[in-house]
């Protein structure tokens, strides 16, 4: 297999421990990224080195966002595949091996990964698998099934062509951009093989963000959504802002 095809992209905000494993699990893949690249966007630079040339940092402005961060570190690739990982989570050693085969399998535009989460109590569960089925735009209008941070990747030119992420949004920037990449035919393979660990760790982020971003993909594509899937996106919404209110 061709090495060089693909760079990963990491956007990180001050979280240097979380940080370092998720780069070195990319360091250990059984296929080699062209290049591994971090945007930090954290409150205080990182202070972190990594000695190895394929890792590169891009320093931005403090607390961005999670959409620019990723569509600076797309733009600074240069390969045919582009792969996302979060910061606080990480992959199987097979990970690219298997994401890259898929796309040679299959032409795709674009590879979803097989999600795991590794709980706060030390257990490793299988937790979503992006669905193949005829309806997919209608789970992601219900939901997100499966499009994260960490287990998504596509062809560079894919991504540019539908705009990337949106940088409006403080969260759900994921499932908007499943949800645009399915509207425009696009093309998505799932393998069960390149799996990535989604962490579950003290210390999560606020929900505030989640809720605003929510709300954003609702008034984004409400025009898409049957009355139903409007309906349970509202509900879900409003339990998340009571629970948020409630300090849950």
């Amino acid at each position: 297999m061709q090495q060089n095809l693909i760079s990963v992209i990491i956007p990180t905000a001050d979280r240097e421990q979380l940080l370092r494993r998720a780069v070195d699990s990319v360091l250990k893949q059984s296929v080699s990224p062209s290049k591994i690249i971090v945007v930090d966007n954290g409150k205080n630079a990182l202070n972190v080195q990594f000695d190895d040339p394929r890792v590169e940092i891009v320093r931005t402005e403090p607390r961005i966002g999670p959409g620019r961060s990723r569509n600076i570190g797309a733009r600074s690739s240069d390969t045919k595949y582009i792969a996302f990982l979060d910061d606080d989570d990480w992959w199987d050693s097979g990970y690219i091996e298997n994401t890259i085969k898929k796309f040679e399998d299959t032409n795709a535009d674009v590879v979803i990964g097989q999600l795991k989460r590794y709980g706060i109590d030390g257990c490793l569960r299988d937790y979503k698998l992006f669905p193949e089925t005829p309806d997919l735009q209608r789970k992601v209008f219900f939901s997100n099934p499966g499009f994260g941070g960490q287990n998504i990747a596509m062809k560079k030119e894919v991504f540019i062509e539908v705009g990337g992420f949106d940088e409006r949004m403080p969260a759900s920037v994921d499932r908007d951009l499943a949800a645009r990449l399915i509207v425009s035919g696009k093309s998505i393979a799932c393998e069960p093989k390149a799996i990535a660990i989604l962490c579950d760790h003290a210390g999560g982020r606020v929900r505030r963000n989640q809720i605003k971003g929510n709300w954003m993909f609702i008034c984004k594509h409400w025009r898409k959504m049957r009355s139903k899937e409007l309906f349970r996106a509202l509900k879900i919404l409003l339990q998340r802002a009571v629970l948020h209110l409630a300090g849950r």
